[in-house]
Protein backbone atom coordinates (compact mmCIF):
# COMPACT_ATOMS: atom_id res chain seq x y z
CA UNK A 1 0.00 0.00 0.00
CA UNK A 2 1.35 3.41 -0.99
CA UNK A 3 0.91 6.27 1.46
CA UNK A 4 -1.02 9.26 0.16
CA UNK A 5 1.28 12.21 -0.42
CA UNK A 6 0.05 15.57 -1.73
CA UNK A 7 1.82 16.86 -4.81
CA UNK A 8 0.76 20.45 -4.10
CA UNK A 9 0.00 20.75 -0.35
CA UNK A 10 -0.36 24.53 -0.49
CA UNK A 11 -2.81 24.39 -3.41
CA UNK A 12 -4.82 21.66 -1.70
CA UNK A 13 -4.99 23.58 1.59
CA UNK A 14 -5.85 26.92 -0.02
CA UNK A 15 -8.67 25.44 -2.09
CA UNK A 16 -10.08 23.51 0.85
CA UNK A 17 -10.05 26.62 3.05
CA UNK A 18 -11.58 28.79 0.33
CA UNK A 19 -14.48 26.45 -0.27
CA UNK A 20 -15.20 25.70 3.38
CA UNK A 21 -15.38 29.43 4.15
CA UNK A 22 -17.16 30.46 0.95
CA UNK A 23 -20.54 29.24 2.16
CA UNK A 24 -19.90 30.05 5.81
CA UNK A 25 -17.97 28.09 8.41
CA UNK A 26 -19.74 24.82 9.38
CA UNK A 27 -22.26 25.27 6.56
CA UNK A 28 -20.98 22.15 4.76
CA UNK A 29 -22.22 18.79 6.02
CA UNK A 30 -19.86 15.97 6.99
CA UNK A 31 -20.68 14.26 3.68
CA UNK A 32 -19.96 17.47 1.74
CA UNK A 33 -16.56 17.72 3.41
CA UNK A 34 -15.73 14.06 2.71
CA UNK A 35 -16.60 14.47 -0.97
CA UNK A 36 -14.68 17.75 -1.18
CA UNK A 37 -11.53 16.21 0.33
CA UNK A 38 -11.74 13.22 -2.00
CA UNK A 39 -12.20 15.28 -5.17
CA UNK A 40 -9.33 17.55 -4.15
CA UNK A 41 -7.14 14.47 -3.57
CA UNK A 42 -7.87 13.24 -7.11
CA UNK A 43 -7.39 16.71 -8.54
CA UNK A 44 -4.02 16.97 -6.81
CA UNK A 45 -2.99 13.56 -8.13
CA UNK A 46 -2.33 12.16 -4.66
CA UNK A 47 -5.10 9.70 -5.52
CA UNK A 48 -4.76 8.47 -9.10
CA UNK A 49 -7.98 9.01 -11.03
CA UNK A 50 -7.10 6.07 -13.29
CA UNK A 51 -6.46 3.67 -10.39
CA UNK A 52 -8.92 0.90 -9.63
CA UNK A 53 -11.46 1.25 -6.84
CA UNK A 54 -9.68 -1.54 -4.97
CA UNK A 55 -6.32 0.24 -5.17
CA UNK A 56 -7.76 3.51 -3.89
CA UNK A 57 -9.67 1.64 -1.19
CA UNK A 58 -6.38 0.30 0.17
CA UNK A 59 -4.97 3.82 0.27
CA UNK A 60 -7.98 5.24 2.09
CA UNK A 61 -8.61 2.13 4.25
CA UNK A 62 -12.21 1.80 3.10
CA UNK A 63 -14.10 -0.66 0.89
CA UNK A 64 -14.06 -0.49 -2.95
CA UNK A 65 -17.81 0.17 -2.81
CA UNK A 66 -17.12 3.21 -0.64
CA UNK A 67 -14.59 4.52 -3.18
CA UNK A 68 -17.09 4.05 -5.99
CA UNK A 69 -19.61 6.10 -4.04
CA UNK A 70 -17.06 8.83 -3.33
CA UNK A 71 -16.18 9.04 -7.02
CA UNK A 72 -19.79 9.10 -8.15
CA UNK A 73 -21.14 11.56 -5.59
CA UNK A 74 -17.95 13.62 -5.37
CA UNK A 75 -18.01 14.67 -9.00
CA UNK A 76 -21.76 15.21 -8.93
CA UNK A 77 -21.29 17.63 -6.01
CA UNK A 78 -17.94 19.27 -6.83
CA UNK A 79 -17.51 18.86 -10.61
CA UNK A 80 -16.68 22.57 -11.02
CA UNK A 81 -13.42 21.95 -9.11
CA UNK A 82 -12.10 19.69 -11.87
CA UNK A 83 -12.80 21.50 -15.14
CA UNK A 84 -11.78 19.42 -18.14
CA UNK A 85 -12.36 19.93 -21.84
CA UNK A 86 -14.75 17.24 -23.07
CA UNK A 87 -12.50 16.19 -25.97
CA UNK A 88 -9.43 16.01 -23.73
CA UNK A 89 -11.40 14.00 -21.16
CA UNK A 90 -12.49 11.45 -23.75
CA UNK A 91 -8.91 11.08 -25.02
CA UNK A 92 -7.69 10.49 -21.46
CA UNK A 93 -10.42 7.92 -20.81
CA UNK A 94 -9.85 6.04 -24.07
CA UNK A 95 -6.08 5.95 -23.47
CA UNK A 96 -6.76 4.38 -20.07
CA UNK A 97 -9.43 1.83 -20.94
CA UNK A 98 -8.12 0.50 -24.28
CA UNK A 99 -4.85 -0.86 -22.93
CA UNK A 100 -4.15 -4.58 -23.38
CA UNK A 101 -4.24 -5.20 -19.63
CA UNK A 102 -7.59 -3.48 -19.18
CA UNK A 103 -9.16 -5.17 -22.20
CA UNK A 104 -7.92 -8.54 -20.95
CA UNK A 105 -9.49 -7.84 -17.57
CA UNK A 106 -12.77 -6.69 -19.10
CA UNK A 107 -12.98 -9.75 -21.37
CA UNK A 108 -13.72 -11.89 -18.32
CA UNK A 109 -17.06 -10.13 -17.98
CA UNK A 110 -18.42 -10.46 -21.52
CA UNK A 111 -19.86 -13.61 -23.07
CA UNK A 112 -18.26 -15.63 -25.85
CA UNK A 113 -21.28 -14.89 -28.02
CA UNK A 114 -20.77 -11.14 -27.63
CA UNK A 115 -17.10 -11.46 -28.59
CA UNK A 116 -18.05 -13.41 -31.71
CA UNK A 117 -20.48 -10.62 -32.56
CA UNK A 118 -17.60 -8.14 -32.48
CA UNK A 119 -18.21 -6.67 -29.01
CA UNK A 120 -15.17 -5.55 -27.04
CA UNK A 121 -15.36 -5.47 -23.24
CA UNK A 122 -14.28 -2.09 -21.86
CA UNK A 123 -13.77 -1.84 -18.11
CA UNK A 124 -14.20 1.60 -16.51
CA UNK A 125 -14.30 1.74 -12.72
CA UNK A 126 -14.49 5.51 -12.26
CA UNK A 127 -18.23 6.38 -12.45
CA UNK A 128 -17.57 9.88 -13.83
CA UNK A 129 -15.36 8.51 -16.62
CA UNK A 130 -17.88 5.75 -17.34
CA UNK A 131 -20.61 8.35 -17.76
CA UNK A 132 -18.50 10.33 -20.24
CA UNK A 133 -17.65 7.21 -22.26
CA UNK A 134 -21.27 6.07 -22.35
CA UNK A 135 -22.29 9.52 -23.59
CA UNK A 136 -19.73 9.23 -26.40
CA UNK A 137 -21.28 5.90 -27.41
CA UNK A 138 -24.74 7.49 -27.48
CA UNK A 139 -23.52 10.47 -29.52
CA UNK A 140 -22.44 8.22 -32.39
CA UNK A 141 -25.82 6.51 -32.47
CA UNK A 142 -24.99 3.33 -30.55
CA UNK A 143 -26.05 2.02 -27.14
CA UNK A 144 -23.86 0.88 -24.23
CA UNK A 145 -24.41 -2.82 -23.49
CA UNK A 146 -23.92 -4.41 -20.07
CA UNK A 147 -23.78 -8.09 -19.30
CA UNK A 148 -22.35 -9.35 -16.01
CA UNK A 149 -20.84 -6.23 -14.45
CA UNK A 150 -21.94 -2.58 -14.54
CA UNK A 151 -18.28 -1.54 -14.60
CA UNK A 152 -17.80 -3.31 -17.94
CA UNK A 153 -19.49 -2.02 -21.08
CA UNK A 154 -19.59 -4.12 -24.25
CA UNK A 155 -18.96 -1.92 -27.29
CA UNK A 156 -18.63 -2.96 -30.92
CA UNK A 157 -15.39 -2.22 -32.75
CA UNK A 158 -17.28 -0.21 -35.38
CA UNK A 159 -18.68 1.99 -32.58
CA UNK A 160 -15.13 2.71 -31.40
CA UNK A 161 -14.25 3.60 -34.98
CA UNK A 162 -17.20 6.02 -35.12
CA UNK A 163 -16.01 7.62 -31.88
CA UNK A 164 -12.50 7.98 -33.33
CA UNK A 165 -13.96 9.66 -36.43
CA UNK A 166 -16.37 11.86 -34.48
CA UNK A 167 -13.66 13.27 -32.23
CA UNK A 168 -10.99 13.55 -34.91
CA UNK A 169 -8.65 10.92 -33.49
CA UNK A 170 -8.54 8.88 -36.70
CA UNK A 171 -6.14 9.60 -39.55
CA UNK A 172 -8.46 11.19 -42.18
CA UNK A 173 -6.23 10.33 -45.14
CA UNK A 174 -7.24 6.91 -46.57
CA UNK A 175 -3.83 6.48 -48.23
CA UNK A 176 -2.02 6.95 -44.92
CA UNK A 177 -4.36 4.46 -43.24
CA UNK A 178 -3.77 1.88 -45.96
CA UNK A 179 -0.01 2.36 -45.56
CA UNK A 180 -0.38 1.68 -41.85
CA UNK A 181 -2.48 -1.40 -42.59
CA UNK A 182 0.27 -2.76 -44.83
CA UNK A 183 2.67 -2.58 -41.89
CA UNK A 184 0.24 -4.66 -39.80
CA UNK A 185 0.18 -7.25 -42.60
CA UNK A 186 -3.34 -8.49 -41.83
CA UNK A 187 -4.67 -11.56 -43.65
CA UNK A 188 -8.14 -10.56 -44.74
CA UNK A 189 -10.03 -10.67 -48.03
CA UNK A 190 -11.36 -7.18 -47.37
CA UNK A 191 -7.88 -5.76 -46.89
CA UNK A 192 -6.50 -7.74 -49.85
CA UNK A 193 -9.21 -6.20 -52.05
CA UNK A 194 -8.45 -2.78 -50.60
CA UNK A 195 -4.75 -3.05 -51.36
CA UNK A 196 -5.47 -3.99 -54.98
CA UNK A 197 -7.16 -0.66 -55.60
CA UNK A 198 -5.44 2.42 -56.92
CA UNK A 199 -4.47 4.28 -53.74
CA UNK A 200 -5.13 7.61 -55.44
CA UNK A 201 -8.76 6.55 -55.97
CA UNK A 202 -9.42 5.22 -52.50
CA UNK A 203 -12.44 6.52 -50.62
CA UNK A 204 -12.69 6.67 -46.86
CA UNK A 205 -15.79 4.42 -46.95
CA UNK A 206 -13.64 1.66 -48.50
CA UNK A 207 -11.10 1.96 -45.68
CA UNK A 208 -13.80 2.09 -43.00
CA UNK A 209 -15.38 -1.15 -44.20
CA UNK A 210 -12.02 -2.91 -44.16
CA UNK A 211 -11.19 -1.62 -40.67
CA UNK A 212 -14.60 -2.63 -39.32
CA UNK A 213 -14.23 -6.12 -40.76
CA UNK A 214 -10.71 -6.52 -39.38
CA UNK A 215 -11.74 -5.20 -35.98
CA UNK A 216 -14.69 -7.55 -35.67
CA UNK A 217 -12.50 -10.53 -36.60
CA UNK A 218 -9.74 -9.49 -34.18
CA UNK A 219 -12.24 -9.16 -31.32
CA UNK A 220 -13.94 -12.49 -32.02
CA UNK A 221 -10.62 -14.33 -32.33
CA UNK A 222 -9.17 -12.59 -29.23
CA UNK A 223 -5.89 -11.98 -31.07
CA UNK A 224 -4.54 -9.23 -28.85
CA UNK A 225 -1.62 -8.22 -31.05
CA UNK A 226 -3.77 -7.61 -34.12
CA UNK A 227 -6.43 -5.84 -32.10
CA UNK A 228 -3.86 -3.58 -30.47
CA UNK A 229 -2.51 -2.50 -33.85
CA UNK A 230 -5.99 -1.68 -35.14
CA UNK A 231 -6.90 0.25 -32.00
CA UNK A 232 -3.74 2.32 -32.29
CA UNK A 233 -4.72 3.15 -35.87
CA UNK A 234 -8.00 4.57 -34.57
CA UNK A 235 -6.56 6.06 -31.38
CA UNK A 236 -2.86 6.91 -31.94
CA UNK A 237 -2.46 8.16 -28.37
CA UNK A 238 -3.04 4.72 -26.78
CA UNK A 239 0.12 3.91 -24.81
CA UNK A 240 2.44 1.12 -25.94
Amino acid sequence: MHAIELKDPAGFGNEFLRLTLLQGFQSLTKRDLELLIFVLLERDGAVDRGASNATVALQLRVTPAKVKGLRRDGYARWRALVPEDADAALQRIVATVLTEANLRSGAKHVSERSRKDGFLAVRIEHPDDAQRFEQAILEVGALPVYERNREVVAVRFDTLLKIAERWGFLQPDPQATVAALKKLAPTSEEVADLLKKDVTQLRWDDVRRALNSLGAKAVSSTVEGGLKGLLKLAFPFIPG
